[in-house]
C-alpha cells in the first residue's frame, strides 16, 4: 500500500466511524433507552473493540497484515448497515458489539504499516481527525439515522476494494516477546491513557445528550464536534517534533480544564471556543502515546493493539461510571469526574516507560 493510501484508509474509516457514534446515545433514546442502558450499549461495544484490537493486532505481526485489513474494513461494511435494523436497545446493543469487533480488526496494521512509511505518526493521525470532523458534520446535515449508517457502510466498503487490490508485504516477527512482556514493558503509557480516558468516557457519554439537553440543534451539536476534530488535523502533524513524554502529560492536564469549561458553558459559542483545548489535549495525549509505543518496540501492530485495548477498556468503565453518576447526581457531575482523572495523569509522572509519583 502506498503511504498517500493508508491515511487515506484512515481518512475514510474515521469518516464512517464517526458519523454513526455521534448520534448512538440520541438514538438510543429514541428506541426506549435509559441512561445506564445507553452506558452498556456503549460499553459492550467497546469491549468488543477491545477484544478484536489486542487479538488482532497481536495477529498482524505474527501473520499476515493486509489480511485483516480486508477482513475488518468488509466486516466494518456489513455491521454497519445492519444498524439500520434495530428496533429496541437490546438490538441495538446486539449490532453495536458486532460493529465493535469489526472495527478492532484493522486500525492496528494499518497504522503500524503507515509509521513504517515515514515514522511522521502526527501526520498519519491528523487524516484520522479529520476524519471525524468530516463525519460528525455529515452526520449533523444527514441527521436521519438509516442514512448515516448506510452512509458509512459505504466507505467501508469503498475502502475494502482500495485495499483488496493493493500488494502490501507481510513483515512477520520471528521472535515476539511474550504478551505479557509487551505490555509490562508499555504499562506506563497504557496506564495514563487508562485514568484519562476513563474519566473522558464518562463525559463523552451524555456530552451530546447535555448538549440537546440545553436546546441545541443536532446541526449544532455536529458542528461542536466537527471543530474539536478539524482542530486535531492542523495540530497532530505539529507534534511529531517535540518529547512524547511531555505531549502525553500537558495532553491529560488540558482535558481537565476542558472538562472544567464544558460544565460551566451554556451556549453554542462557548463550547465552540473551548474545543481548542480538548483538539490540543487529545493531540499531544495521543501522538505522544503513539510515539512512544512506536519507537520503543519492534512489535509495532501488536503494541498499537494492546494501546486500543486500554483506550477501549477505560471507555467500558467510564461509560459505565458515566451512566450511574448521570441517573443520580445529573451530567454536570460527569463533567467534574472526567476533570478530576485526567489531572491526576500528571501526578504520577510518566517518564521514559516508567510511572514516579509525587
Amino acid at each position: 500500500m502506498k503511504k498517500v493510501q493508508a491515511w487515506l484508509i484512515n481518512f475514510l474509516a474515521q469518516v464512517s466511524i464517526a458519523s454513526s457514534l455521534l448520534f448512538i446515545p440520541l438514538f438510543a433514546k429514541e428506541l426506549g433507552a435509559s441512561d445506564i442502558e445507553i452506558g452498556l450499549i456503549t460499553s459492550f461495544y467497546s469491549l468488543a473493540i477491545l477484544t478484536s484490537s489486542g487479538i488482532f493486532g497481536r495477529l498482524s505481526d505474527i501473520y499476515s497484515k493486509k489480511l485483516f485489513l480486508t477482513l475488518g474494513l468488509l466486516l466494518s461494511s456489513f455491521s454497519f448497515f445492519a444498524q439500520c435494523f434495530a428496533r429496541d436497545p437490546v438490538q441495538l446493543l446486539v449490532i453495536r458489539t458486532l460493529v465493535g469487533f469489526s472495527i478492532g480488526i484493522f486500525p492496528a496494521a494499518l497504522t503500524a504499516y503507515a509509521y513504517k512509511q515515514n515514522r511522521k505518526i502526527g501526520h498519519f493521525t491528523s487524516f484520522g481527525s479529520l476524519g471525524w470532523a468530516i463525519g460528525q458534520l455529515f452526520a449533523g446535515i444527514i441527521a436521519v439515522y438509516c442514512g448515516i449508517f448506510i452512509f458509512g457502510a459505504l466507505l467501508f466498503l469503498l475502502s475494502f476494494f482500495m485495499v483488496i487490490r493493493e500488494e502490501i508485504p507481510d513483515e512477520r516477527i520471528p521472535r515476539s516477546r511474550s504478551t505479557f512482556k509487551i505490555i509490562r514493558e508499555n504499562l506506563s503509557v497504557y496506564f495514563a491513557f487508562f485514568i484519562r480516558h476513563t474519566g473522558a468516557s464518562a463525559v463523552w457519554l451524555i456530552f451530546p445528550l447535555y448538549l440537546f439537553q440545553l436546546g441545541i440543534s443536532k446541526f449544532w451539536i455536529g458542528a461542536i464536534y466537527f471543530a474539536n476534530s478539524f482542530l486535531q488535523f492542523l495540530l497532530m502533524p505539529r507534534m511529531d517534533r517535540f518529547n512524547p513524554y511531555l505531549l502525553l502529560n500537558l495532553g491529560a492536564a488540558f482535558s481537565g480544564l476542558t472538562f472544567i469549561f464544558y460544565s460551566l458553558a451554556t451556549e453554542i459559542y462557548q463550547f465552540l471556543a473551548i474545543q481548542i483545548l480538548i483538539a490540543f489535549g487529545w493531540s499531544a495525549m495521543y501522538v505522544g502515546a503513539l510515539r512512544i509505543a512506536l519507537e520503543k518496540n519492534i512489535e509495532k501492530s501488536s503494541v498499537v493493539g494492546f494501546l486500543n485495548s486500554t483506550i477501549y477498556l477505560s471507555t467500558i468503565i467510564g461509560s459505565i461510571i458515566g451512566g450511574f453518576i448521570a441517573e443520580n447526581f445529573g451530567y454536570s457531575f460527569c463533567f467534574l469526574f472526567g476533570a478530576l482523572l485526567s489531572f491526576l495523569v500528571p501526578f504520577f509522572r510518566v517518564r521514559n516507560g516508567a510511572i514516579k509519583s509525587f
